[in-house]
Formats: structure tokens, C-alpha cells, sequence
């Protein structure tokens, strides 16, 4: 029974952390959106689990806008961290090819609604590596390094960076494993995982660091 509803716990106790430790981070608008974008992930599966459970249908309308826009979610949240120009250059230039992609993908080779956009879900999770990576690149070379643990926005990065890393072998293979089987329990882990980072953020970070 718990399996069913796990990714609803799991993102039910990462808010409520998140919402106790608000005051931490109230003043920063990039980490307020990521409280509402968690929240926004959790109503994601709730209605994925409803639609499969309670009325036995296909749920892949609800998780494919989930994917696109956790893409551009992540996406504008570390351009917003950036400054460094070619790295700020490089994420607008992949969220718009991932844009283009996408459009075309959906309206000429698969059904947005009744088929998986496994090639999507490769692509959007390589780029969000991709945009964790140039943030810690800029990180290294600055003085916040000194502080890192202190900042929520590093222990987010580095959840983001363990659940999309982790996922991309999975895909690509996932023909060859049980998607109700071994990739189930791989999920179960990352999400475990990313939760673990996100809750840790929450009770380590310090309200002078999450600016």
C-alpha cells in the first residue's frame, strides 16, 4: 500500500520541512519559488496516483507537463544564480533547443498524451545536469564556497544533481528492465536521495547564506 503512495509521502515531508523552516529563506524570490514548485510536484502526484489507482487510466499527460516544466523550473532558477555571461548564454540557448525540440517532437513523432517522450525525459534531465554543473563552476571560483553548506541553494543543487544523474542511465536503458520492477525501486532511491538533500538544506542552511 505504502509503494502506491510513497512519492506523495516522500514530497508531503519534504514541504512540511520546508514550510517549518520557512523563515530561513522567505526573503530570497528564487527559493520561495521552489517551496511552490514542490508543492506544485506534489498536487503533480497526487493527480498522477489518482489517475492510476482510483480511475485506472493513462497518467502520462500529468507527468510529461511535469518534466517540461521542471526543465525550465530548474532551468531559470540557476540562470538566476549565474553571472558569468557564456554560462548564462549556454542555459538560454538549451532551454530554447529544448523548447524547439519538444514542440516538434510532440506534434510530429509522438503522442503527448498516450505515448512516453522517453527521448524528452534523456534530454530534459542531461540539461538540468548540465545547469548544476555550470552553477557549481561559478561557485568554485567565488567566495560562497567558503559558506557552501550554509546555502540551501547548494544542497538543492545537489539533490537536483543526484535524481537527474541517476536517472539518465536508467532511461536510456529502461527497455531492458522492468519499469514496474528494478526502475521502480531505483526511483524509490532517488527520490529518497533528492528528498534527503532538500530537508537537509532546509535544517542546515542559515538565513544570511540563502541570499
Amino acid at each position: 500500500m505504502i509503494q502506491k503512495y510513497f512519492f506523495i509521502i516522500n514530497y508531503f515531508v519534504i514541504i512540511a520541512f520546508g514550510i517549518f523552516f520557512y523563515k530561513k529563506y522567505a526573503h530570497n524570490t528564487q527559493l520561495k519559488l521552489f517551496l511552490y514548485f514542490l508543492i506544485y510536484s506534489f498536487f503533480t502526484e497526487v493527480a498522477g496516483t489518482y489517475f492510476a489507482v482510483v480511475l485506472k487510466t493513462q497518467t502520462f499527460f500529468i507527468y510529461h507537463t511535469w518534466i517540461i516544466l521542471s526543465l525550465y523550473f530548474y532551468g531559470l532558477f540557476f540562470l538566476a544564480r549565474i553571472k558569468n555571461i557564456k554560462a548564462r548564454a549556454v542555459i538560454k540557448g538549451l532551454l530554447v533547443f529544448y523548447l524547439i525540440y519538444t514542440i516538434i517532437n510532440i506534434s510530429f513523432f509522438k503522442d503527448f498524451a498516450h505515448e512516453s517522450l522517453i527521448d524528452n525525459i534523456i534530454i530534459g534531465r542531461i540539461l538540468i545536469v548540465i545547469f548544476v554543473l555550470l552553477y557549481f563552476s561559478e561557485l568554485l571560483n567565488s567566495d560562497a564556497i567558503l559558506n557552501i553548506k550554509k546555502s540551501l541553494f547548494f544542497w538543492i543543487s545537489i539533490g537536483v544533481l543526484c535524481y537527474n544523474i541517476g536517472f539518465i542511465p536508467v532511461y536510456v536503458i529502461g527497455e531492458y528492465i522492468s519499469f514496474r520492477g528494478i526502475f521502480r525501486y531505483i526511483a524509490f532511491g532517488l527520490n529518497i536521495i533528492m528528498g534527503a538533500c532538500f530537508i537537509s538544506g532546509f535544517l542546515l542552511s542559515k538565513k544570511e547564506y540563502n541570499v
